[in-house]
């Protein structure tokens, strides 16, 4: 009879300290994706320009659009092939436009916060459909980024 009382505490401290089940995926979400194109467009002399501009004219091309809360993090966006942007983003508190870079869209993409120190790849089967594709940092959301695909460009300047 002693025994069991000794052995009953045991068993209910095992009972009640069985490690947490982790799953693959992380418990925060890096990124959030958007597909729109019901906002309001720049003129289209502003959109060849920037397609001019970047050299993004081409199908094989996309603009991606570095939009809200970049606070001077440096962002790194790269494929398999080479590094196409490496820069400190600041957002313009007016525009609510960072900067903008050219990325091509037959091969997957991705981009790191090393400030977050999060990363995430824009896949090419959705960057195809799209011209352009904005990404917006979500402090204090769900996830850390939101990336809006679209095939209309925001004015970029005011």
């Amino acid at each position: 009879m002693k025994k069991i009382l000794y052995i009953l505490p045991i068993l209910m401290l095992f009972a009640m300290c069985k490690s947490a089940k982790t799953s693959g995926a992380s418990a925060k979400e890096v990124v959030e994706l958007r597909y729109r194109d019901d906002f309001r467009a720049a003129a289209a002399s502003e959109k060849s320009s920037v397609l001019k501009g970047l050299k993004a004219t081409a199908d094989k091309y996309s603009v991606l659009v570095f939009t809200q809360n970049f606070k001077g993090e440096k962002i790194v966006v790269s494929n398999a092939a080479k590094k196409l942007y490496s820069d400190y983003v600041i957002s313009n508190l007016k525009t609510g436009i960072a900067d903008k870079t050219r990325i091509d869209n037959t091969v997957d993409t991705k981009v790191y916060d090393n400030l977050t120190k999060k990363e995430f790849t824009l896949s090419a089967k959705d960057a195809a459909k799209y011209k352009f594709i904005y990404l917006m940092k979500n402090p204090g959301g769900e996830t850390t980024f939101i990336v809006t695909y679209s095939n209309t460009l925001r004015p970029l300047q005011e």
